[in-house]
């Protein structure tokens, strides 16, 4: 078990190590971007960590990570975890983003952790408040939620080289963990809260057979980051 441990941390520690060949193509303004969003847009990332480069080898996307704004509605919510954001963050915490990753799980961070990288904002159409309330609560409801080991070695073992992996051990997807753990990855858990709000992320498809309880043929946990970005529920907003 310790050793299982300590091979989890390294692995993380590996992951989500920066890269030193980023590039930054647009400059990101922190009192335009507060003016834009709204709580419930999508913020997609082109990260700057080595497990953003093989996200997006992977997905043939630009962006390898999605983050949630909610503005202010932590504070609003209440509770311990608004006292610590305040603690934490101050005054940005009313202009904070929910998100899941390796190291921390389904937490916050304010806005400004990711002016220094390539940002877009994907904002759902037709939302209504009662869409917004159920969304933002579905997401608060997984603060504090971890990554288990079993998401921390299917991903190391799917992120291997091709070449030196096996053809049956490697993913066709990446489709981790088992059960409830896969809805953790930070793109199907913002999937499940749109999803549980009745707003799809991709056209429903009917086929004989196939059946899901989110009224989808892909499971969330197959939603990346690029759907959202693709996706014609949401448009792409364009930031001075």
């Amino acid at each position: 078990m310790i050793f299982q441990e300590a091979l989890s941390r390294f692995m993380v520690d590996y992951l989500t190590a920066t890269v030193s060949n980023y590039q930054r193509r647009v400059p990101n303004d922190l009192a335009s971007l507060t003016a834009v969003l709204r709580p419930g847009d999508v913020v997609l990332v082109e990260g700057n960590a080595r497990i953003s480069q093989f996200i997006m080898y992977l997905t043939q996307s630009s962006w390898s990570h999605a983050a949630m704004y909610l503005g202010d509605a932590l504070l609003r919510w209440g509770g311990p975890e608004a006292d610590r954001a305040l603690d934490r963050f101050g005054a940005e915490a009313s202009q904070l983003l929910i998100e899941s990753d390796l190291k921390e799980g389904v937490s916050v961070v304010p806005l400004s952790t990711y002016l220094d990288q390539n940002l877009r904002i994907c904002r759902p159409t037709g939302l209504t408040p009662d869409h917004q309330d159920r969304i933002l609560a579905e997401m608060l409801l997984h603060l504090g939620v971890r990554y288990d080991q079993r998401n921390v070695f299917d991903l190391m073992r799917y992120l291997l080289p091709f070449p030196l992996l096996p053809r049956r051990f490697r993913r066709r997807s990446l489709y981790l963990g088992s059960s409830n753990s896969r809805e953790v990855i930070c793109s199907a858990l913002i999937a499940k809260a749109f999803y549980r709000a009745g707003i799809s992320i991709q056209p429903l498809v009917a086929r004989a057979g196939v059946a899901s309880r989110y009224g989808q043929v892909r499971h969330p946990s197959y939603i990346m980051p690029r759907d959202f970005d693709l996706s014609a529920n949401f448009e792409i907003l364009k930031v001075r």
